[in-house]
C-alpha cells in the first residue's frame, strides 16, 4: 500500500502532461509556463518533505534555501526555467512535457533525500536506501542494474555505465534522468 505523500506523487505524475500542455496553448509565454511549471515543481519537492517524514516517522520542516536549490539546479548550465522557455519558444510540447516530468522526479527526489538528511542530522539516524526501478520493459539499462541495491545515505549509486547519482534524477548524464521513474526505499537502521 503507498503512503499519501506518495499516491500524491504518482496523482501529480499522471495529470502533470495535461497541466503543461494546458499552460502551453493558454498562454504560448514562456514566462507563464515557467511560472506554471514553477508552481508545479514547488509542490514536487513539498511533497518529497512529507514522504521523507512518513518514511522516517518523524517531522520534517522544509527549509526554503533546499528548496529553491532543488528547484533551480542548473543541469548543464541550464535551469528548469531556461530549458521551459527553450521548449515554448520552439514549439516543442513533448520536449516541455518530458521536461516538466523529469524535473517533477527530480526535484520530488531530492526533496526525499533532503527531508531524510534532516533527519539524520537531528537525531544521528544510521539510515540506507535501496533502489527501486518499475520493474517493467521501460526500465532503461543503466537502472537495471540499481535495482534492489541497498547502500548507505550520503553514498551515491553507481548505473551500470559508472553514472553516479545520490538519487533518481541526480546523474551527471541527462540520459539517465529523463523520463526516470525509479525511487528509494529509506530505512532507518537504528532508532
Amino acid at each position: 500500500m503507498r503512503k499519501e505523500s506518495e499516491q500524491a506523487y504518482v496523482t501529480a505524475l499522471d495529470e502533470l502532461n495535461i497541466i503543461m500542455l494546458t499552460s502551453y496553448y493558454a498562454a504560448k509565454k514562456p514566462k507563464d509556463v515557467m511560472d506554471d511549471l514553477f508552481d508545479i515543481l514547488v509542490e514536487a519537492y513539498l511533497l518529497g518533505i512529507d514522504h521523507a517524514g512518513e518514511m522516517m516517522d518523524r517531522v520534517v520542516v522544509m527549509e526554503p534555501e533546499e528548496m529553491e536549490a532543488a528547484v533551480y539546479r542548473k543541469i548543464d548550465g541550464k535551469d528548469f526555467a531556461d530549458r521551459a522557455a527553450e521548449h515554448v519558444r520552439n514549439g516543442d510540447t513533448a520536449g516541455l512535457q518530458a521536461l516538466a516530468v523529469s524535473e517533477y522526479h527530480r526535484v520530488y527526489c531530492e526533496a526525499v533525500n533532503d527531508g531524510v538528511q534532516q533527519v539524520i542530522r537531528e537525531t544521528g539516524a544510521v539510515v540506507t536506501k535501496t533502489w527501486r526501478t518499475m520493474m517493467d520493459d521501460r526500465v532503461r539499462d543503466t537502472h537495471w542494474s540499481l535495482e534492489g541495491m541497498t547502500i548507505p545515505v550520503g553514498t551515491a549509486f553507481t548505473a551500470s555505465d559508472g553514472d553516479q547519482a545520490l538519487y533518481p534524477g541526480g546523474f551527471a548524464n541527462p540520459e539517465n534522468n529523463v523520463n526516470c521513474r525509479c525511487r528509494l526505499e529509506y530505512r532507518r537502521v537504528n532508532f
